[in-house]
């Protein structure tokens, strides 16, 4: 993620608007980024300064190079931390809309906390044109937490980029309430599809990796009312120590109960967040699930459900499937090891999570 700590002038609350060069007075959401601070400032959130400001104009002093590009949308806290939260090119921009979550997923990558960023979202949208975002995306926390909130903002995408495809990363369990999931299908002009994960086909397990008892039950109902309003659904499988054994169960499970799921993500752990705490619990190397992946990709082959390998480093899979892995991991916290700098296959792998903590001593470079 890019990001930069400057010395804050004048800056007490947060603050999201466009990085630009140019100080035009009529774009009200600019962040200007200069050597030192114009005469002209109507209008603009903020300054970013190389020179100390002395006036009482928001600004943040900087004592490096901006890594931020024309166009990006960043916030700025009142320390002086300044983070992208919208990449202008990337092709994987999302909604950060809430740290809360009715689930304590056992190798969640995100850190625990309390905060709804809805209206943050709100603001980053108004910066926005969403004409080179083909698909966007909204996480969490558990974007259905608070419901009235997410229809406003999926409202108001719909107003701004008719027919803008969003892809809504949720567990699924507050889609029980048929009436969430009405509220949600009455929105015209854009084209919304839905992430949930299902990590076992027994109750018990998957209610055991989310924290939450009842949540297995719960999810699918939810992902039957989706259904029953023909909403476009993606299965998404962590694998796991408490699951990889199971994945070609979990397949046949979804053949038989889940006929009208449309594709399936089969997911590498990022090792953040409480993946990193429960660590020795719940780690198993990819490498060391080959089979089994091998087994529940050719399983979903035979069902004729669509399903690709997210997260997983080309060298930790099998050659039998890497037509099925996808460069999946977002821009922002994709990296390579330095081992792999010449590996002939590198504009074609998912690479690695930046943010997890270790990395599999498996990885090598195709040569």
């Amino acid at each position: 993620m890019k990001k930069i700590k400057g010395k804050p002038a004048n800056i007490t609350k947060w603050i999201t608007g466009k990085i630009t060069t140019k100080n035009n007075i009529f774009d009200r959401n600019r962040i200007v980024v200069c050597e030192k601070l114009p005469l002209i400032r109507i209008g603009a959130k903020c300054f970013m300064v190389n020179e100390t400001p002395d006036c009482k104009t928001a600004a943040v002093q900087i004592n490096a190079p901006s890594p931020f590009q024309e166009g990006d949308i960043i916030s700025i806290n009142p320390n002086g931390d300044c983070t992208v939260v919208w990449e202008k090119n990337s092709c994987h921009n999302a909604f950060y809309v809430t740290d809360l979550c009715n689930s304590k997923c056992i190798m969640c990558p995100q850190t625990d906390g309390k905060q709804s960023r809805y209206d943050e979202c709100l603001k980053i949208l108004d910066c926005i044109d969403l004409k080179n975002d083909k698909n966007i995306g909204i996480t969490g926390g558990e974007p259905t937490i608070e419901p009235e909130k997410l229809l406003k903002l999926l409202y108001k995408i719909a107003r701004k980029s008719p027919n803008q495809k969003v892809h809504i990363l949720t567990n699924g369990r507050n889609f029980e309430d048929i009436n969430l999931v009405k509220n949600l299908s009455n929105i015209k002009h854009i084209d919304i599809s839905y992430g949930i994960p299902l990590y076992s086909d027994i109750a018990e397990e998957h209610d055991f990796i989310t924290g939450s008892k009842g949540s297995f039950q719960q999810t699918i109902r939810g992902l039957y009312n989706l259904a029953q309003y023909k909403q476009k659904i993606e299965i998404r499988i962590v694998i796991l120590k408490q699951n990889y054994r199971k994945l070609k169960d979990i397949a046949e499970y979804i053949y038989r109960n889940l006929p009208f799921v449309t594709h399936i993500a089969l997911m590498g752990m990022e090792y953040h967040g409480r993946a990193e705490t429960n660590y020795e619990d719940i780690n198993i190397d990819p490498y060391d699930y080959r089979e089994e992946l091998y087994e529940a990709v050719r399983q979903f082959v035979r069902y004729n459900i669509t399903a690709d390998v997210y997260n997983i480093p080309l060298c930790l899979a099998d050659s039998r499937i890497e037509e099925f892995c996808r460069d999946s991991i977002s821009s922002w916290k994709k990296a390579f090891l330095d081992k792999c700098s010449n590996c002939r296959k590198r504009e074609l792998c998912s690479g690695i999570f930046e943010t997890s903590f270790t990395q599999s001593k498996y990885i090598h470079p195709f040569l």
